[in-house]
């Protein structure tokens, strides 16, 4: 029996010790009674499944050893699903092979318990809440919980391939993630930036939906003068395209980024920043009905996108840079995907990544890394993702713009100083209680921050300790933060 769970409920999944419900939550399974409990039904099958997400293929009842059917069965399935299955004795939870949605776990002396989002274990009183990383699996038992590999993402060996059959392959396998995801959908939205990923995204959108009789909406945010705005104005007046902007300024930022805090749950910078033009455009999206946002994210790391790329090349050859982009893919589940998938359900909205489908993933990682970024000197680079952006009718300006990231491209990141300091979080103050931000956590959630920008504009990718502290601040006032990440802190704080 399969169960698709409803996003309306704030705390998805919850496993507790207990048949009881969760604050506002429903509970979904219990390890005391060994029970999974869906959100409508008991299930009292010897295997009972509940997901989170798309799935394509077919789960069978099978009888075994629940460890072993449930790695063997998400080894056949294809989508953007997080999965759930228990036997009686064990539960067992999943995320695809590319993270495509998301799961968390934690657990204290009394407690084991998994969840979609954070907020759900923090809520019980949970402080130290895990990713489970894609294509990984979960098994929680009375002998607590155990992380096992179960569909990982393989690495391909590079395939000589002419240019023009790659764009071919590509434009078939591109067709087919977009009419997956968007079979039998209804009130569909599309984010714009104006580059060549989410122009492609947005025309190949309106085309299929066109085609079942819906007609899409467009949502574009950023700063007055964002570049990305006017580009998208200009795509959506060339194409005819229902399309609707917010123009954000200094006031509107700082009422954002609580709110962003709270979606993505974490304090990292640019998880906060990027996710600001994101959330903005999705609250319009929600004001208007819209259920399912198609993201363009993953061209980047599929096709050798990121500005930094070159310069890698250029200084240590394409090896390292092959490193590097795969080290930017396996780490897209927690830097990328998990953050786009909760701005998402925060404003009650669906996300869906055609860009990543798995067959797609495939084609791109095993393309030569030359025919991605030609040279040295290629400062656009993914050359077969905009060789086909032209052919389907993506105009020139377009399809070869060389775009910033999100942050940059919608003028969001240039505010952010405004906002720290209009809440007296300033330079002075980062000097007075010595605040220092990598004595709370050294790990960073973008590629930009890990090591781009040692490769490019340093002032663009790293941020100014006064403007991180003012988000800690944030993210320890709205409880966003595992218990070491709060109490480092409060030290701080408690020194104003």
């Amino acid at each position: 029996m399969l169960h698709n769970l409803s996003r309306k409920n704030k705390h998805a999944w919850v496993v507790t010790s207990e048949m009881a419900v969760i604050q506002s939550s429903k509970m979904l399974a219990s390890i005391g009674i060994l029970a999974l409990v869906s959100f409508n039904e008991p299930v009292k099958k010897q295997h009972a499944y509940v997901y989170d997400g798309q799935i394509f293929g077919d789960i069978k009842e099978m009888p075994g050893d629940l460890e072993k059917i449930f790695r063997s069965t998400i080894q056949t399935l294809g989508g953007e699903y997080s999965l759930a299955a228990t036997d009686g004795n064990k539960i067992a939870v999943a995320r695809d092979s590319l993270g495509r949605r998301p799961i968390f776990y934690a657990k204290n002396e009394e407690i084991l318990a998994y969840a979609c989002e954070k907020k759900a274990l923090w809520s019980i009183g949970l402080r130290n809440v895990k990713p489970l990383r894609a294509g990984t699996s979960a098994v929680l038992d009375e002998n607590g919980i155990k992380i096992v590999e179960a569909a990982h993402f393989k690495k391909r060996d590079f395939k000589q391939q002419d240019f023009d059959s790659i764009v071919k392959e590509y434009e078939q396998l591109l067709i087919q993630a977009f009419e997956k995801r968007l079979e039998g959908q209804k009130k569909i939205g599309a984010l714009l930036s104006g580059g060549v990923d989410s122009t492609l995204s947005t025309m190949l959108t309106s085309k299929y939906a066109r085609e079942m009789g819906e007609e899409i909406i467009v949502y574009t945010a950023g700063t007055k003068d964002a570049i990305d705005v006017a580009f998208a104005e200009r795509f959506t007046r060339e194409f005819g395209l229902n399309h609707k902007v917010r123009k954000l300024d200094v006031s509107d930022v700082a009422n954002l980024i609580p709110k962003v805090v709270k979606a993505v749950e974490e304090r990292d910078f640019v998880q906060v920043e990027a996710g600001i033009g994101v959330y903005a455009a999705e609250e319009m999206a929600a004001h208007d009905g819209v259920e399912l946002i198609v993201s363009g994210q993953g061209p980047d790391e599929l096709w050798g996108g990121y500005r930094w790329y070159p310069r890698v090349i250029a200084e240590e050859g394409y090896d390292a840079y092959s490193e590097k982009n795969w080290g930017d893919l396996t780490r897209a589940d927690i830097e990328t995907l998990d953050r786009e998938n909760k701005l998402a359900w925060a404003n009650g909205l669906k996300a869906v990544f055609p860009y990543i489908d798995t067959a797609f993933v495939n084609l791109a990682m095993s393309v030569p890394p030359q025919l991605k970024i030609n040279s040295p000197n290629d400062a656009m680079g993914k050359r077969p993702h905009r060789a086909l952006a032209k052919k389907v009718g993506i105009p020139q300006e377009f399809a070869d713009r060389g775009k910033d990231a999100a942050q940059h491209g919608t003028g969001i990141h240039d505010l952010l100083d405004a906002v720290a300091k209009q809440n007296d979080f300033t330079p002075d103050l980062v000097r007075k209680v010595n605040y220092k931000s990598a004595d709370i956590s050294d790990e960073y959630l973008s590629s930009s921050a890990r090591y781009g920008y040692r490769y490019a504009d340093k002032k663009l990718w790293l941020v100014d300790e006064h403007i991180q502290f003012y988000i800690d601040s944030v993210a320890h006032r709205k409880g966003i933060l595992n218990e070491s990440e709060r109490k480092k802190i409060e030290t701080y704080l408690e020194k104003i």
